[in-house]
């Protein structure tokens, strides 16, 4: 069960660099991308924040020439629950 403790929380951009493969996409894949990186690492107990992905025009920049896409996300620290090695018969949702 999730601690009653308050967790910082906040808004912050962060970038992901372009691979050779997405370089080539357009902005509706990489924007799908995007969405489908957040879930993962909000599913990572190795990665201590959970992040709500942007929603509003102008908080994803796509930087072609510099290889990178930067997105502001709303954050919050995950309860110490939710990190670390998964506990014994933890099964992933989907």
């Amino acid at each position: 069960m999730p601690s009653k403790t308050a967790r910082p929380e906040g808004e912050r951009w962060f970038e992901w660099p372009l691979t050779p493969t997405s370089i080539g996409m357009t902005a509706a894949e990489l924007i799908s991308e995007l969405y489908e990186t957040v879930t993962a690492l909000n599913h990572d107990r190795s990665w201590n924040l959970t992040l709500a992905a942007p929603a509003r025009f102008g908080d994803i920049i796509i930087d072609r020439e510099a290889a990178s896409l930067r997105a502001k996300c709303a954050w919050k620290t995950k309860d110490p629950s939710q990190l670390g090695p998964a506990p014994a018969g933890y099964v992933r949702g989907e």
